[in-house]
């Protein structure tokens, strides 16, 4: 089948040499899709951040690293330059969102193979390789359930999908399971079971309201670091998804899964039995 060139869909965007592409990827410990589907506001921090004058152009296309599909990106809107001050660490720019275009944020994928370590270039050298792989008929977000095998959620985003009581993951989620923490600032991870009668959707609220879940050593982080840190660094997957099991066999799971992932050793997890 013949690709479709972006090129033939954004034909009004003037010049090339106006704009930087920025391949937003994985910084640290942060991937801009999640910062993008948590908050819009943290995703155009994402396009004012920089320890160099790396966006010296007008306009930046945005592209955000679509991390469930290879050489896929989901596009993020055209940003324009408005200021520029290289003393104001760690965002120098001022940007305004574009509305050419705009109705594609988040809907078009494109497809690009990009392995250069440079995340904000010039965009004439590429834009006219890029294609067209899809256009979703709504913004991607993460009210759409992943499926189970899929499960790799910021606490941010978990926060925000439990308060909008999305009913395609409170269904999905009422289930038994054997669930993973990960603390992404020390690596350090706390393994635990969902037997409840709401199952992992419960036990997961428990931690969205105060941060620790009960859970004895997420006490003593969340007295010492504060609720904010946990909010900032962990992360929720699921490891089991559990059906007609009794309790013996769904604990034996979970002290499976901590004996592996050594997580009742202090130096790699927060399991205290």
């Amino acid at each position: 089948m013949k690709k479709i060139l972006l090129s033939s869909i954004f034909t009004k965007i003037g010049e090339l040499t106006d704009y930087k592409i920025h391949f937003a990827r994985i910084s640290g410990r942060d991937e801009p899709l999640d910062s993008y589907m948590a908050d819009f506001a943290d995703w155009k921090d994402w396009n004012r951040y920089s320890k160099k004058d790396e966006f010296n152009r007008n306009y930046i296309f945005s592209l955000i690293n679509f991390y469930p599909e290879r050489d896929t990106w989901l596009f993020g809107g055209i940003w324009k330059v408005i200021s520029r001050d290289m003393k104001k660490v760690p965002y120098p720019y001022e940007v305004e969102l574009e509305e050419t275009y705009s109705e594609y944020i988040g809907r078009l994928k494109i497809k690009y193979e990009y392995k250069d370590r440079a995340t904000r270039v010039k965009m004439e050298k590429h834009f006219s390789s890029m294609a067209v792989k899809e256009i979703l008929e709504e913004p991607y977000s993460t009210f759409v359930f992943p499926g189970y095998k899929n499960i790799d959620v910021p606490f941010k985003t978990l926060e925000s999908i439990m308060k909008k009581d999305v009913l395609e993951w409170k269904t999905a989620l009422s289930i038994k399971g054997i669930y993973l923490i990960t603390d992404t600032k020390t690596g350090k991870k706390y393994v635990g079971k969902a037997d409840g009668e709401k199952g992992i959707w419960q036990r997961w609220s428990d931690y969205i309201s105060n941060g620790h879940g009960g859970d004895v050593d997420l006490i003593k982080l969340v007295k010492s670091k504060g609720f904010e840190y946990v909010r900032q660094y962990f992360k929720f997957s699921l490891l089991e998804a559990i059906t007609g099991w009794d309790e013996n066999d769904i604990d034996d799971r979970e002290s499976f899964w901590k004996r592996v992932l050594m997580s009742r050793l202090e130096k790699f997890g927060h399991n205290k039995n």
